[in-house]
């Protein structure tokens, strides 16, 4: 487990903790997007599946939001079930399929709901879960949190067939348990940053929010958290490494030369500029290349803007 970074909010304090349930591998074409973008979906996934090289792990990162209103949680993280053929009983032609290009390596203490009760906080304490999407390696311990409401969208939910998400794994929750929508029940910015799109207020003071900002997949969100120091972003898979970034796009710039301070502080997963500038974290990004990343941007952009990292425009799968 990575180490929390405390910030505060109106002086209250805050605590943001990177959590790692395990590693996902994937193939070296899906890494790297070895077809590009405009290609059809179907050709690229058959590019994935004929692919017999596996790149090198990487990271499932989930986050714990400690906020005075409430514990959040973003993202659930991956389970050992993925790799028992009991679990998938339903449909097992989506586990052999998923498993022929997919490799998750977590164990029982690994996961998220064993991590958080190690640290002292029972899952029923969690107030709220937010999915940025609802791929297997960000789903598997929503069941755990069966009090909490879990945010979604309806267009992740329409996309559950092409998108791969095996809604079935997670949703089997108690009658008292709310999934709740997004994209139904936030609202939609007027003049709002291009795919910035539907908006809730997580709570009421407003400092913490779930967007829907539809990029990696059809309904993915993103997760926004403003202190008195900086403001956060999660973005949910923004991209897999830093060095594939599309900085064409600018997916994801920073003010990476604070022109007050003169550089950010390396906090854990959360990079944060001392005097209240703009970031992001993404949980498929390691630490040393988000790291290795910043550095780049600082190098390139010379602190000329801040843009918040988000999935807007990528379609990565």
């Amino acid at each position: 487990m990575s180490q929390s970074v405390e910030f505060t909010i109106k002086g209250a304090p805050v605590r943001v903790t990177p959590i790692q349930t395990g590693t996902i591998t994937i193939k070296r074409c899906h890494h790297t997007c070895c077809l590009p973008e405009r290609a059809p979906m179907t050709a690229r996934f058959a590019a994935i599946l004929a692919d017999r090289r596996w790149a090198d792990p990487l990271p499932i990162w989930t986050f714990m939001i400690e906020h005075p209103e409430g514990i959040f949680i973003v993202d659930a993280g991956a389970t050992p079930d993925f790799n028992d053929d009991a679990s998938w009983t339903h449909d097992p032609g989506a586990g052999k399929l998923l498993r022929s290009f997919l490799r998750i390596d977590v164990g029982e203490r690994e996961t998220l709901p064993a991590q958080i009760d190690a640290l002292g906080i029972p899952a029923a304490d969690v107030s709220a879960v937010v999915l940025t999407h609802q791929h297997i390696d960000h789903t598997a311990s929503v069941p755990a949190f069966e009090h909490a409401d879990t945010w979604t969208t309806e267009a992740e939910d329409r996309a559950a067939a092409q998108t791969g998400s095996c809604p079935w794994r997670w949703r089997w929750r108690t009658d008292q348990t709310r999934i709740r929508h997004i994209d139904n029940e936030g609202i939609e910015p007027a003049g709002a940053t291009r795919g910035l799109r539907a908006t809730v207020d997580l709570v009421a003071d407003g400092s913490l929010r779930a967007i829907h900002t539809p990029g990696h997949t059809p309904g993915s969100v993103s997760v926004a958290l403003a202190t008195d120091q900086v403001e956060i972003w999660f973005t949910g898979d923004t991209s897999f490494t830093a060095d594939t970034m599309n900085r064409r796009l600018q997916l994801l710039a920073y003010t990476p030369t604070c022109p007050q301070c003169g550089g950010f502080t390396d906090t854990s997963m959360v990079e944060a500029c001392s005097c209240r500038r703009t970031t992001g974290t993404t949980p498929n990004v390691s630490r040393r290349q988000w790291r290795d990343g910043l550095e780049l941007d600082r190098h390139n952009s010379r602190g000329e803007r801040s843009v918040v990292g988000r999935a807007e425009q990528n379609g990565l799968e």
